[in-house]
């Protein structure tokens, strides 16, 4: 290979790299002391970068009188290493005291999606000891407590670990396959005992080893269905990487990080649980010194045979795609200008304002729905007769949905390094519209139209002084809200079902990415993640070299955070709160040791208190109290490698 050729196979592999690795776009932060104490990387400091394993010398070898089969002829074949094996092993424990801010479930109610009333919730679930409302309202009679009393049980605690694996097989230099799989990912310590077998069928198929949990004599793994809803092994991502000397591809399910994280995150950080999976097609190459990335992702691929009961689909069979109208398919172009790692640093060394920067473009699109509701119960589907149709044919006539929806997002991202000082700003916007807005709209709307408008940013800077170990930094964000709210629900965006209020066909309320971590109880666990709110966000950190590769830092910050649509609060007021997080972390970078402890503590304010009324209307009714102070205490132990 040329050196000519080298270089542009190496710029190319870098883009790819930086696009699309799972690791390399680590959310950074506060030295490391982000609140829960290790999600980011220290200030000034990079992530490892994941690429291809060193080169071995430049003499091809020899063949082989026993040379593998299923080779191409004059295939260029493996230099470097030809298995890595990334990934980190942790423990979590979150101590959580009053989260439900002294406040009890309501006598007001309001319905899910299927139409059954339900009993008012508090704003986070409570102990078990608690009043649990069950299928209906009626229930709320039938407990200890009575509607608006605050549960006497304040704490709730949990401690999970789990094994991250990130294996890659080098193929040759040009080309590899890179996986992620989780053993007993997030997996609460003592939740699988052997006296669990079978759930709630202690004599049936699966009898227990201990008849009580008293009893129990030792865990089991996790299994569906028999003691869980999860396997205790979970293959999360498998993609390929092939470099050549007019760009990269990449195709597969992959991890998707743009910019600082904001929208689209991979969740690379140690203190990170899900984050952005695509099915993707990517072409990447560099034009003019920028990274470039043409992709085409596949999203929902709507009715497929291993969706419907036909009784011709197996574990050992073909799935098939019925149609392609009801695909959702997604379109990505990207443009970024990024200097590597040991470039951006010496010129920073020699005072050059330093700017890098992206642009991204996504395109969302879907013609057609369905209602799925009867696609496995062999039932009649609304709207379409199956009168002579046999029992196998039903369930291939569900009622199709006329959507004609898109959405088109840009999103924005710039870095500045000067000296001691970084500045990094990222926005997007989400803008689209919808034919047929189902479930999301009031169902006596006569229009069924929906429309997009989103917005979210984060400004953020950093200042690195006393050569680099004192940090001082300021985040200032925001996401876009909606009038729209769920009274008497969970505030979790997760937990919680909402639709549009009469004559409102626009939907507003933008929601940073679930990793994206800027504290630890409102955005983390109240609200779920950055919704309908603006914070600001002063920080600072402190790390002390104690011996060669081990350091202790301790960091705090303060977030003060108010909402963006008052009326869509519990109080219908604009002020969430402030949150303090105190925490201090020990790693050994040497032996990728780390472990620490996070102390954080809410105190609310009027958006999250529930006035009994406001003018003489009744809002809460019985349930009327204000927000009480939340606490949390987070311990960690990992090893990454």
């Amino acid at each position: 290979m040329s050196s000519r050729a080298a270089r542009r196979l190496s710029a190319t592999t870098l883009i790819g790299l930086f696009l699309l690795s799972p690791t390399v776009h680590a959310q950074y932060g506060m030295g490391g002391m982000n609140p829960g104490g290790m999600g980011q990387p220290p200030m000034g400091q990079q992530p490892k970068d994941e690429g291809p394993a060193q080169q071995a010398p430049e003499e091809p070898g020899q063949p082989s009188d026993l040379e593998p089969l299923g080779g191409y002829a004059d295939q260029n074949k493996r230099r470097s290493q030809m298995f890595e094996l990334d990934g980190y092993f942790r423990l979590r424990t979150d101590f959580m005291y009053n989260f439900a801010l002294s406040q009890g479930y309501t006598n007001q109610t309001w319905q899910d999606a299927s139409g059954m009333t339900q009993a008012g919730l508090p704003p986070f679930p409570t102990p078990i000891g608690c009043m649990t409302p069950g299928a209906g309202i009626s229930n709320v009679t039938n407990t200890p407590n009575t509607a608006g009393a605050a549960c006497g049980t304040k704490s709730m605690s949990t401690t999970a670990i789990r094994l991250r694996l990130e294996p890659t097989l080098n193929i040759s230099d040009q080309v590899r396959v890179r996986s992620q799989i989780d053993v007993l990912d997030n997996t609460i310590m003592g939740s699988t005992p052997d006296s669990l077998a079978g759930l709630s069928r202690p004599y049936g198929d699966f009898i227990p080893q201990a008849p009580v949990p008293f009893l129990y004599g030792s865990q089991d793994p996790p299994e569906i269905g028999q003691n869980g809803y999860m396997s205790s092994i979970r293959a999360k991502r498998a993609w390929a990487e092939v470099d050549t000397e007019f760009g990269s591809l990449r195709f597969g399910r992959m991890p998707w990080h743009f910019g600082r994280g904001m929208s689209f995150n991979n969740g690379s950080c140690q203190d990170c649980n899900g984050g952005t999976t695509v099915d993707r097609v990517a072409l990447l190459s560099q034009i003019y010194g920028h990274q470039l990335m043409l992709a085409l992702d596949y999203g929902s691929q709507g009715l497929t045979s291993s969706q419907l009961a036909l009784g011709r689909y197996n574990s050992n069979g073909y799935p098939i795609d019925y149609g392609q109208k009801d695909d959702v398919f997604q379109y990505v172009a990207a443009i970024t200008n990024i200097d590597n790692p040991v470039k951006l640093r010496e010129r920073v060394d020699r005072g050059e304002a330093v700017v890098n920067y992206g642009l991204q473009v996504v395109y969302r699109s879907q013609e057609i729905t369905y209602d799925e509701s009867c696609d496995a119960t062999m039932m009649a589907c609304p709207g379409v007769s199956t009168t002579g149709q046999a029992p196998s044919t039903r369930e291939q006539t569900p009622k199709p949905f006329t959507t004609k929806a898109f959405l088109f997002q840009p999103n924005v991202w710039m870095k500045l390094h000067y000296r001691a000082l970084k500045v990094e700003f990222e926005g997007t916007a989400v803008l689209g519209k919808m034919d047929h807005g189902g479930i999301l709209l009031d169902p006596k709307e006569t229009s069924s139209e929906l429309t997009f408008r989103q917005f979210g940013a984060v400004l953020a800077s950093e200042l690195h002084l006393y050569r680099e170990a004192l940090f001082v930094g300021f985040e200032l964000g925001g996401a876009s809200g909606d009038q729209a709210e769920a009274p008497g629900q969970h505030l979790n965006y997760r937990w919680r079902f909402v639709r549009q209020p009469a004559n409102d066909h626009s939907l507003r309320d933008f929601k940073f990415s679930p990793e994206y971590h800027v504290d630890s109880i409102l955005f983390r666990h109240l609200l779920g993640t950055v919704t309908n709110a603006i914070y600001a966000k002063p920080a600072i950190a402190y790390w002390f070299d104690l011996q060669a590769n081990r350091q202790l830092g301790l960091a705090g910050t303060f977030i003060y955070s108010i909402a963006q649509i008052p009326v869509s609060t519990p109080g219908n007021q604009l002020g969430y709160g402030l949150e303090m997080n105190l925490s201090a972390t020990y790693r050994n970078t040497a032996e990728g040791f780390y472990a620490g402890a996070t102390w954080g503590v809410l105190w609310p304010t009027g958006a999250l208190d529930r006035p009994s009324d406001r003018g003489g209307e009744p809002l809460w009714g019985l349930a009327g109290s204000d927000a009480k102070a939340a606490q949390i205490v987070r311990g960690f132990l990992g090893v990454k490698f």
